[in-house]
């Protein structure tokens, strides 16, 4: 994510020690579940203590959404194919505020109730730990919208946005995908998507993955998207606007598919121009492209970030901009596909290894794009700006989830280590990332034991100072 508030004013605009820092995985779940919440209870993030449950690993959903808007009400349903991670007597799922109507497990009817942010179900039969079932949950209702708890600076609706035209968003980083499908809200717990949306014939529908387009019947179409690649909660989005779709792919043959609303369709066209040119370079940087294809969507209204939703980040008009501005949100968003998207973290506290890898590898592109542009100068000069207002990048605490020092100085810790390292086996480091983490999660102790690995140095005291410790280290004078 790219943020306004935060960066611009910051740094973008301007252009065994970590080991245990992160868990190696979810927890494991309890022997039964309580009489309130499931088996495991939450999967123990720091950051967000009742986000996710530990006792079920969901490895599809299938969302079903019929809306009309300007009406804010949806009908829905999700089909949930879980598996318990233990022996379950009941368990919750991240769901906020709309109604429900029936959910069953395994076809049979179960037993609900609302705790808090929770749906808690109670099927008709003990689960056993192991065992693959499914779960259908039909709803109704207005979703709304939850305040961003990460930054209590930012006024950021998390979730299914609507505006008073009827267009529709969904952006959900941290914890916003729980305000229309019920979900194991956290990014430990990855999952491929079906998602068909129903809508007036007049309307596009943005989202994840592959689209099918269904025929006009009644005025109405149905919208289907399948993402067969993991993705986290956070990631999937819908966008329900008039829109035009535009088509096109890469140089080296990637599928484009691009919304943009019908007013400004050609500006738009011409600020993503660059995209696939991006998209193929980054891939002799960081490896293969990790899915099938790539898209944008463009609100038509300022937002004031954007958002790298899996293979199709969303963009508000106010963060399109002029070059080089324009561009390295756009680079920014696409880096996130390798890091956040296809390579996740298992605990919010390593957002670093988004922020900082994303904010990297716009830099790496400008000094790509702009052979005037001096990158080891621009970092030194970046750090000698802001090191007094760099906190750490590691675990930085649950309000600084998305501040420069995240970004900035996460970014900074890369540059030290290419010139620690040198070219040759930094980037060997990204291909081997990329690769060995593909369609999974990661934690920062295992990226450093990869470091390490590939560099053949030791560097837990270089990683702990530049993401543990408080004073921003200097810059090492670059190697050979």
């Amino acid at each position: 994510m790219r943020r306004t508030a935060t960066l611009v004013a910051s740094a973008l605009v301007a252009l065994a020690v970590v080991a245990g820092c992160s868990s190696s995985g979810a927890p494991s779940g309890g022997a039964d579940a309580g009489a309130g919440r499931a088996a495991g209870g939450s999967i123990g993030d720091g950051y967000y203590p009742a986000a996710g449950n530990a006792g079920i690993d969901v490895t599809h959903y299938a969302l079903a959404i019929r809306t009309s808007p300007p009406d804010p009400s949806i009908r829905a349903t999700a089909t949930l194919s879980i598996t318990a991670t233990a022996r379950l007597r009941s368990f919750h799922l991240d769901f906020r505020g709309l109604t429900i109507d029936a959910t069953q497990v395994d076809g049979r009817p179960a037993q609900t109730r609302r705790h808090g942010a929770e749906l808690v179900i109670r099927p008709a039969r003990v689960i056993p730990r192991g065992h693959a079932f499914t779960v259908r949950v039909r709803y109704h209702g207005a979703p709304h919208t939850v305040s961003d708890p990460s930054d209590p600076n930012l006024d950021i609706p998390l979730g299914w946005n609507r505006a008073a035209n009827g267009d529709i968003w969904v952006v959900s980083e941290p914890v916003g995908a729980q305000t229309w499908y019920p979900a194991n809200d956290h990014p430990a717990d990855k999952a491929t998507y079906s998602i068909r949306v129903d809508v007036p014939e007049r309307l596009a529908v943005a989202s994840n993955g592959h689209l099918t387009l269904g025929p006009v019947q009644s005025g109405r179409r149905v919208w289907r998207w399948e993402m067969a690649a993991p993705m986290a909660s956070y990631l999937a989005t819908v966008v329900i606007a008039p829109m035009r779709e535009q088509t096109t792919a890469s140089p080296a043959g990637t599928p484009i598919r691009n919304f943009f609303p019908t007013a400004g369709y050609d500006g738009n066209v011409r600020n993503f121009a660059v995209t696939g040119e991006v998209l193929d370079w980054f891939t002799t940087v960081f490896g293969p492209y990790p899915f099938a294809e790539y898209g944008a969507v463009v609100i038509d209204r300022d937002l004031g970030y954007a958002l790298e939703t899996q293979t199709m980040s969303i963009y508000g008009r106010d963060m399109l901009g002029t070059d080089p501005d324009g561009a390295m949100t756009l680079a920014h968003e696409l880096a996130h596909q390798w890091f956040g998207d296809s390579v996740g973290i298992r605990r919010w506290s390593d957002i670093w290894l988004n922020e900082g890898f994303a904010t990297y590898a716009q830099y790496l592109w400008q000094a790509h794009a702009d052979p005037t542009f001096d990158l080891d100068q621009f970092m030194r000069n970046r750090r000698a700006e802001s090191a007094a207002d760099l906190h750490r990048p590691l675990d930085p605490g649950p309000t600084k989830e998305f501040t420069a020092s995240v970004y900035v100085r996460g970014a900074l810790a890369l540059h030290a280590l290419r010139l620690t390292v040198g070219d040759a086996k930094f980037f060997a480091i990204l291909h081997a990332w990329t690769s060995e983490h593909r369609h999974a999660t990661a934690t920062t102790a295992q990226f450093v034991a990869l470091a390490q690995r590939i560099s053949g140095q030791p560097l837990g005291k270089f990683f702990a100072g530049w993401l543990r410790a408080d004073a921003v280290p200097v810059l090492p004078s670059p190697t050979g």
